[in-house]
């Protein structure tokens, strides 16, 4: 028999990072999604950030921030041999005060077609809210017919909410997001909310999301115990695409996900340097 195709996944990073730090950051997963037939796609949004208009965009004074305190809160590198980019930038302090560039949309609609189609899509922090509005209709917002790319069958989100901007709302009422998702969150993030991580989990139809919890902060769990969790999630995901996630399926997902504790691998040294900042700094 011929080999199975290799199926896709589109990543989309967080605000800071970039398609190539993001893979970096989800070195883990990335593998273990590799062994079991997927390949992860990390575009990079044509939206440029620069450290001068971040400390604008947040009234950070020069003396307030390092390149320590921007890398832990944003889960970023701050080598100085990347440059960043961000879906988006707020206008001022406000969570509402933003809008997405033209471009951006132009860009996500090429590189799909050029890269896809893909089976499912996952996002970090901004990225996974990004993610998230575009699941409220998909093929609509970037312009895209069905033989360009079929419905996604699976969604995945690290500590990303739901837009709050007042243009944005109606597709989230319109359009209750119907693909499977899988909420991850970090129970010591300091960078979003846990309120703003529920309001885009409140908008995902009941009986196709899954809220899995992490005893980490604002990254992406690269321990084994986690990494299985998500990619069992998606597996059953995938061998059922008609049917709705039951209770039993989200038990077996996150059965005593509380009482667990992630190894002392990747996942703590990520967790000190979350400790690290002081200044923080939103999406």
């Amino acid at each position: 028999m011929p080999p199975s195709p290799r199926r896709k996944i589109l990543m989309l990073h967080g605000f800071v990072q970039s398609g190539k730090i993001f893979s970096s950051k989800t070195g883990g997963l990335r593998k273990t999604l590799n062994k079991i037939g997927y390949d992860l796609l990390y575009p990079t949004s044509p939206m440029r950030i620069t450290k001068e208009e971040l400390m604008v965009l947040h009234n950070i004074q020069s003396d307030e921030v390092s390149d320590k305190k921007m890398a832990s809160e944003f889960n970023t590198n701050t080598d100085g041999q990347e440059a960043y980019y961000g879906w988006w930038k707020r206008n001022r302090s406000s969570f509402q005060d933003f809008d997405v560039g033209q471009d951006v949309w132009d860009y996500l609609h090429d590189y799909v077609i050029s890269n896809g189609p893909f089976d499912g899509i996952m996002g970090f922090s901004q990225g996974g809210a990004f993610a998230g509005y575009l699941l409220t209709n998909f093929h609509k917002i970037l312009n895209l017919s069905y033989e360009q790319q079929p419905p996604l069958k699976f969604f995945v989100t690290f500590n990303g909410f739901r837009l709050e901007a007042p243009q944005f709302q109606p597709s989230y009422d319109k359009h209750p997001l119907s693909t499977p998702s899988l909420h991850v969150q970090g129970e010591q993030d300091t960078v979003v909310s846990e309120n703003r991580i529920l309001s885009l989990y409140n908008s995902c139809q009941e009986d196709k999301r899954t809220l899995l919890r992490h005893p980490g902060g604002h990254y992406v769990p690269n321990s084994k115990q986690y990494v299985s969790q998500i990619c069992n999630w998606i597996q059953w995901v995938e061998s059922q695409p008609h049917t709705p996630l039951d209770d039993k399926s989200k038990e077996a997902v996150h059965e005593k996900q509380d009482c667990m504790k992630p190894d002392l691998g990747d996942d703590l040294m990520e967790a000190i340097d979350s400790m690290m900042g002081a200044t923080r700094l939103k999406d």
